[in-house]
């Protein structure tokens, strides 16, 4: 249409410098237009509310460095290298860094074998076994003094061993002779002694069930229980971990402890090993390379730069706080590529949250899904963004 009226103001042109060589003006021909003319399309009759610069830009894009420091042992790629997910970009020398998860490997290997679980089943077995013990003590202990029974019986003893002492008394009086020469005074007295043992006995025991119990003996016992019950429960904890089982909340316990210590340490040492290799994080295009075998790297230091040029979108540079209102996720776009002079059809994807500065303005960025690549559409192009209207 411009090209149009362009050459209509040509013609006019040169009409009128024809006319003006003549001694009188000659009239200019009314020139009749085919069709009723479309005008020049104003931003609003395209419904384009607000317009922006940008930039094309990788969907995704990353910096690699090593977390920790070390000599480069291998470089395995090149920039303009296309990797895959999880591929080695870069090896740092891992001599120390293996030899310790093998250590901690075998120090977990003899805290989780067979011979350390069997050896656990047999504590708990002993646990048990302790246990009971030590109930059963507490239990005569505080049972025994209100048993009537017990009490009766340790009477009746008592009787009959003050009986059976007297008479062994009464005859060893009766037999003649010394005990160490005499044999029948000497049964005498081995009948004595045995009768004085037994009333002894009675009388320990019947003093024992009528008497009141030591508090601190009770307290002593009561202890014993409880230290041998938290015993049998860490034990048993431990052969739960072992046998793949189970394992109570908030257990406790050395032996516990000390494998899940192996576990942790196992862990930490085979984090540190992967940290000597530095892999791809996702599918690209190597952008940049700064490593050089032989060499060593500090911690954090850009090592490499990976982008995935396959994926492409478009992010605004420019768009002004003013014009943020009228933008909104969903909306349709059209993307004006300067450098190949095509017009690209796309839709809002993100909007940032926060804002930056652009020469003293408040500008937001906004991320613009392209709805096709065209051919020759590359990162860091310059582009238009138009931002349709809301219907």
């Amino acid at each position: 249409m411009k090209h149009g009226i362009s050459m209509l103001l040509l013609t006019a042109l040169a009409l009128t410098a024809c006319g003006a060589g003549a001694n009188s003006p000659t009239p200019l021909p009314t020139i009749v237009l085919v069709g009723n003319p479309t005008p020049t399309p104003s931003v609003q009759s395209l419904g384009i509310s607000v317009t922006a610069s940008g930039i094309v830009v990788p969907a995704q894009e990353t910096q690699l460095a090593f977390v920790t420091g070390g000599n480069i042992k291998t470089v395995n790629v090149a920039a303009g290298d296309q990797v895959q997910a999880g591929q080695v970009l870069a090896q740092l020398d891992d001599t120390l860094q293996s030899i310790q998860l093998a250590q901690d490997n075998q120090t977990l290997l003899e805290l989780s074998s067979p011979t350390a679980l069997a050896t656990a089943q047999k504590a708990v077995a002993q646990d048990q076994q302790d246990l009971y013990n030590a109930q059963v003590a507490l239990n005569n202990l505080t049972a025994q003094h209100s048993n009537q029974g017990l009490i009766l019986s340790a009477q009746a003893d008592l009787v009959l061993a003050q009986n059976n002492l007297n008479q062994a008394q009464k005859a060893y009086n009766q037999v003649p002779g010394d005990p160490t020469a005499n044999a029948n005074k000497a049964y005498a007295y081995e009948q004595l002694y045995t009768a004085q043992q037994n009333y002894n006995h009675a009388e320990y025991m019947y003093n024992l069930y009528t008497g009141k119990a030591n508090q601190m003996t009770i307290d002593a016992d009561t202890a014993q229980v409880a230290l041998e019950r938290a015993k049998l429960a860490e034990d048993q904890t431990l052969v739960a971990a072992l046998s793949g089982t189970q394992v109570p909340e908030n257990a406790t316990g050395p032996g516990y402890a000390a494998l899940l210590q192996a576990k942790l340490n196992v862990q930490t040492a085979q984090y540190d090993l992967d940290a000597t290799r530095l892999v791809a994080p996702f599918s690209g295009t190597v952008v940049s390379v700064n490593a050089v075998a032989g060499e060593y790297v500090a911690p954090e230091t850009i090592m490499f730069v990976i982008a995935d040029v396959g994926q492409l979108h478009v992010e605004t540079t420019d768009l002004s706080e003013r014009d943020i209102p009228r933008v909104e996720v969903g909306l349709q776009t059209t993307v004006l590529v300067n450098a190949l002079g095509q017009e690209v059809p796309g839709r809002v994807s993100l909007i940032s949250p926060l804002a930056d500065t652009l020469g003293g303005d408040v500008v937001y960025k906004v991320t613009v899904e392209l709805d096709k690549l065209p051919p020759g559409l590359r990162a860091g192009m310059s582009v238009e963004v138009q931002f349709h209207s809301k219907p």
